[in-house]
């Protein structure tokens, strides 16, 4: 067997793998998910674990700053600010790394399809 046979194998069996990734995209939430079938999934679980903890200190920040006195507020409106922005971050990593992994599944497809069309044509 020679290098293009095993090259053809080698693509296919990915191929394979992807088709099986990618049959039950069904809409943004097959979409999320493919991220964490990478080899970082545990860190994606993280960040989804970390947008969480945001969220409800979020809540928790903003119902302090509407229920506590006057000079208190400037410290529970910057916090409030801040843990918005460390969210916004997390869910743009998310969505990027997420981004990332989909892109990368779709060119080792688009490579199968371009083997298999430069056999066909031979």
């Amino acid at each position: 067997m020679n290098n293009q046979d095993e090259f053809e194998q080698q693509l296919k069996a990915q191929a394979d793998e992807l088709n099986k990734l990618m049959a039950d995209d069904t809409g943004l939430s097959g979409y999320l998910k493919q991220g964490l079938s990478s080899k970082l999934g545990w860190v994606m679980t993280f960040a989804y674990v970390l947008a969480i903890v945001l969220t409800l200190a979020i809540f928790g920040a903003g119902y302090k700053f509407f229920t506590v006195g006057a000079e208190q507020q400037l410290f529970w409106g910057v916090l409030l600010i801040l843990v918005f922005n460390a969210q916004v971050a997390v869910k743009s990593w998310i969505f990027l790394e997420t981004g990332r992994n989909h892109t990368a599944k779709e060119i080792r497809r688009m490579e199968l399809r371009l083997v298999q069309r430069l056999q066909h044509s031979d």
